[in-house]
């Protein structure tokens, strides 16, 4: 094997591993693998600062609001009146590509 073909076997291995940690990032962004658990989702966040936002969570029937920083996690209210679920739906592809994902798991 000369050097050439060493050069390009490197660079074709670190551009594979570099599309394969991209692909990682952005679904985690996505939240395309969170979790399907009804009785507990986020209705509502607002950042505050680069660590720091306000969360309204459903937990059942039930609403909180929360403050959440880098190192804490605090109760600031229960909410008498719900609110709307204001966060946006996944996409269509990202909604269909987890359900997929789920049943490949429980096989």
């Amino acid at each position: 094997m000369n050097d050439i073909d060493m050069l390009q076997w490197i660079l074709s291995l670190l551009a594979v591993i570099s599309v394969i940690v991209m692909l990682a990032f952005l679904a985690k962004k996505a939240r395309v693998f969170g979790s399907d658990n009804q009785q507990l989702h986020v209705v509502a966040t607002l950042p505050l600062g680069p660590k720091e936002r306000i969360m309204v969570v459903q937990v059942g029937s039930e609403q909180v609001l929360l403050g959440i920083t880098g190192q804490q996690i605090n109760l600031l209210k229960e909410l008498e009146r719900p609110l709307e679920n204001s966060q946006p739906e996944l996409n269509p592809f990202a909604t269909k590509l987890a359900q997929m994902m789920k049943q490949h798991n429980e096989k």
